[in-house]
Order: structure tokens, then sequence, then C-alpha cells
């Protein structure tokens, strides 16, 4: 009893707990939503996209003359005002008395172009007496040096014998000492073993002593006495004869050693003395001017020479030039002296102005003198808009816009209500303020209109069909490049949560409301053109209701 009590309590409990736990969350939910950023949303569409440029300008006339006079004038009354209308003659501006400096300067500079002429006149022909005087002298040095060049030729084939011959009195001299140096010897080993003439006198004295021992021994055999003795002096002196003999056989060639000795001693001196001649020739020889540097001193005289002949030639060549130049220069002088003088005769029919009248009829669109003022000779002192002329309004546009517009599209007037006017493009030029991001689009327009109306332009009615459009609103830009914000929606079991996704995107084209892009957002995306907060990319958001 007492545990199904229980039970029934503990259930009761835990429905409150979950009834309360869900009021919670479903009023926390709604008051974290009330919270949130508001946005408001539109959705990506296929469709078409107008190609339209706008713009505003001044009408103008297409042809501006700007007025001048001749001469150095100094104003003394401006007649008209800029934004007058004034008809072909009517007068403009007036001018005091005065010189007319420009007549003056017109003469003076006559007098400076005749005088230029005449000098040019008087200039003296060429004169090529120096070159010629100059290659004349380097025909006589290169002459000279071919001379010397023979000349050494024929010293280095001396210098060449002269050396032969030197080597050859050498070598013999070398052979002829040689062989002194063996006389000598032998006529000194011949003095050690004894003089020719003596020895044989010795042998002759010693024969004698033998012919006296040979009798002694026969006196003594015949007396039978002992012959012991005389027989050792026989055979004694028999060795010295026989000695003396033999070495007076060996002497019987030093005469000839000596005669050969004295002859090769003068065949010597004869030599040395040659050699001595030859070596002091080559000596010589060799001080001159070698083949090789003739040779070069040749090549030398005739390159300058060459160089003089070219630069003579050159000068010719130079000098005919000038002359035909010159002739062309005086020609032309004389034409300018010629136009000259018709400006002095033009200035001098010119210099009793003391107005300047409208050539047409137009609009005086700026005036840049007043009064009292000094002006120069052909200085603009006033631009007038020819009437005749037709109309045009200048527009500046972006490079980007200029691009979607060609020569000759028509324009529509939106701030006119006349069906007879019209507008063309006549040009589109580079903005001379502002090259690197404008252009000039020039309208030619044709209908009733003022000079100085403003009209306003539209231009490039032509559509093009895009996958993804939507509200230029929507299209926000940063550093990063341009974007749009996406809602995404999340289902959740206490309803729909909304969440922002940056998608950058490029504009191909754009009109008054919308743009067609390209990049990261699709037909059937919800974008937001309206927030009551700024958002960042992944922020909550919740629907305007």
């Amino acid at each position: 009893m007492e545990d199904s009590k229980r039970k029934k309590l503990i259930k009761k409990v835990a429905t409150v707990f979950v009834v309360v736990l869900l009021l919670l969350t479903f009023f926390s939910n709604t008051i974290m939503n009330y919270s949130l950023p508001e946005v408001a949303t539109e959705p990506v569409t296929m469709g078409t996209v107008s190609n339209k440029v706008r713009g505003q300008g001044t009408v103008e006339t297409n042809t501006d003359i700007e007025v001048t006079v001749s001469g150095k004038r100094v104003v003394k009354e401006v007649k008209v005002e800029s934004g007058d209308e004034v008809k072909k003659g009517q007068v403009l501006f007036t001018f005091e008395d005065g010189e007319n400096s420009e007549l003056d300067e017109a003469e003076k500079d006559l007098e400076s172009k005749e005088l230029a002429y005449a000098k040019s006149l008087l200039k003296m022909a060429p004169d090529y007496t120096e070159d010629n005087i100059g290659i004349k002298d380097a025909k006589a040095d290169l002459k000279k040096a071919i001379e010397e060049q023979e000349q050494a030729s024929k010293n280095d084939k001396a210098l060449k014998q002269a050396k032969k011959e030197l080597d050859k009195t050498t070598k013999e001299i070398d052979t002829l000492q040689a062989r002194i140096d063996d006389l000598q010897a032998k006529a000194d080993a011949y003095k050690e073993m004894g003089e020719y003439d003596a020895m044989q006198t010795q042998l002759a004295e010693d024969e004698k002593a033998m012919k006296r021992l040979k009798e002694d021994l026969a006196i003594a055999q015949d007396a039978g006495e002992s012959t012991l003795e005389i027989t050792r002096s026989i055979e004694d002196k028999q060795a010295e004869i026989d000695k003396e003999k033999k070495l007076l056989e060996a002497l019987k060639s030093s005469k000839q050693i000596k005669t050969d000795l004295a002859t090769a001693t003068a065949s010597m001196d004869t030599l040395t003395k040659a050699k001595e001649t030859q070596t002091a020739k080559v000596a010589e020889l060799s001080e001159k001017s070698t083949l090789a540097a003739a040779k070069d001193a040749v090549k030398e005289k005739r390159k300058t020479l060459e160089s003089l002949v070219r630069a003579l030639d050159k000068r010719k060549e130079e000098d005919s030039l000038n002359a035909k130049s010159e002739a062309m220069d005086n020609e032309q002088s004389l034409k300018e002296i010629d136009e000259q003088k018709d400006k002095i005769k033009e200035l001098k029919s010119k210099d009793d102005i003391k107005e300047v009248k409208a050539e047409e009829d137009g609009v005086i669109s700026e005036i840049s003198v007043k009064p009292g003022d000094e002006i120069a000779a052909d200085t603009p002192i006033a631009k007038l808009q020819l009437a005749d002329s037709g109309y045009v309004v200048k527009v500046s546009v972006t490079k980007a816009q200029s691009k979607l517009i060609r020569v000759g599209d028509e324009a529509t007037v939106e701030n006119v209500w006349d069906d007879s006017l019209s507008a063309t493009v006549k040009s589109i030029r580079v903005d001379t303020e502002n090259p690197n991001q404008k252009m000039i689009v020039t309208f030619e327009v044709k209908g009733d209109v003022n000079i100085g109306e403003t009209l306003a332009l539209s231009v490039g009615e032509k559509k093009n069909r895009y996958d993804a459009v939507v509200p230029n609103n929507a299209i926000k830009e940063d550093s990063k490049g341009k974007f749009v914000l996406v809602l995404k929606v999340k289902g959740t079991p206490l309803g729909n949560r909304y969440t922002v996704k940056r998608a950058d995107v490029e504009v191909q084209a754009s009109d008054d409301t919308s743009s067609g892009v390209t990049g990261g957002v699709y037909e059937y995306d919800n974008v937001i053109t309206n927030s009551s907060k700024r958002l960042e990319n992944g922020m909550q958001v919740r629907l305007v209701e």
C-alpha cells in the first residue's frame, strides 16, 4: 500500500520536473531569439539585367575657335561677356593705339635671315692641300722604309754569311789548336829524349871509341895478353851505340814535328786575326736594324699612308654631302626669306587693326583678358563656340562603364520631355585629368537645346540573362572584394535556426535595382538585404516578423 503511494508520488514529481524543464527551455529560446539581429531577405533568381550607364553634362557647341590678334596689343575695351551670343562681324574687343612690335620683330628676323643667307654664300671651297702634303710625306716615309727593308734584307744575309764564316773559322781554330797541342806534346817529349844533332855527334864519337877498342882487342890478342876487360868494354860500348842508334832513329821525326808546329802556329795566328775581323763584322751587322723591325716599319708606314688616304676620301665624301646639304639649306633659306617677306606684307596690311570681330555666329564660352591687359601676338584672348557646328554633351564615366558603350549607341535624354531631342555616342576617350580610372564619353545632341543647358543621359539598354540575380542592396564590399550574406536554415526540435554565411561574388552587370553575379550564390538562395545589427560570417539571426 505504502509502496504504491510512493510510486505515484515519484511519478507526479517527475512529471512536474519535465514540464518545468520544457517550459524553461521554451522561454529561454524565445528570450534568446528576441536578442538576435533581425534580418530581411530576398530570394536569388534567374533573370535579366539591363547594362545602363547614366550621367549628365552641359550642352556646348561641337566646335570652338580661338580669338587671336596679330602683333602685341593693349586691350582698350571688352565688348562681350562669357555666355553672350554673337553674330558674325560683331565687335568683340578694341585696342589702344600703339606700335606693332610683331612687325618690328618680323623685319628684324628678315634682316637676320638675309644676312645668314649671304654668309652661307661666302663659304670657301674645301682645301685639301694639307691632306695632300701629309699623303706625300707618308709616301716618302714608306719609300724610305722599303729601301731600309731591302738594305736590312741584305744586312741579314751578310750577317748570316758572317756568322757562318765565323763559325767555320772558330771550328778551324779549335781543330788547329788541337793539332798544335798534339805537336807541342810530341815536341816536348822529343826534347826530353835529347837533341838529334848532339845525339848524332855522340854516336860518331862512340863508334870511334868502339873502333879503338876493337884495335886494342886485336893488339892484345896478338900479344897474348888478357882481353877480358877490353871485351867487356867493347860490349858496354856496343850497348851504348845500339841505344844511341835506336834513340837517334826515334829522333829523326822531331825535325818534321818542329816544322809542322811552326807552320801550325803561323796558321793559328792567321786564323785568329781572321776571327777577330769576322767577330767585328758580326757585331757591326748585329747593331744595324733587323729585318723584322724593318718589315714592321714598312707595315706601319703603309698603314699610316692608307689611313691618310681613307681620311681624305671620307672628308671629300663628307664635304660633298655638306655641299649638297648647304645647297638645300640655302634653298630653304630663300624660301623662308620669301615667307618672311609675305608675313611682313600681311602685318603691314593689318598694322592699323584697332578691333577684333566675330568670324562666325556663336556663343562666347571664355574670355581671358580685361581692359588694360597687354597681349602678345597670336595669344588666344577668347573662345567662340560656333552655333552652326552642332551641339555636344561630355559625360565622365568609369572605365568599366565605358566598356558597355559603343560609338553610335543611341542615348535617352531623361530630364527633357521632347521626342525631337536625340543623343548619340560620338566618341569615347581617356579623361586626361584622371586617365587611370575615367573616360570621357561625348554625345552628339540634335534638337532644340540651349548652350549651357544640363542634360541627363542614359545609354546601354542591352539586356543579358544571368543564372544569379540579386538586389543591389544585398551586395557588400570589404578589402577582400564584393560578397553577399546568405541565410542558412537548420531545423531543430524547437523550431528553425537561422545563420549567416558569407559568399564571395563578382558583379557581371548592374541596373538600378539588381545585379547579375557569379560566385558562391545560386538560384533559390535567400540573401540578406537589411539587418538591425552589423552581421558577421556564422552569426545566428532571426527573420523579420
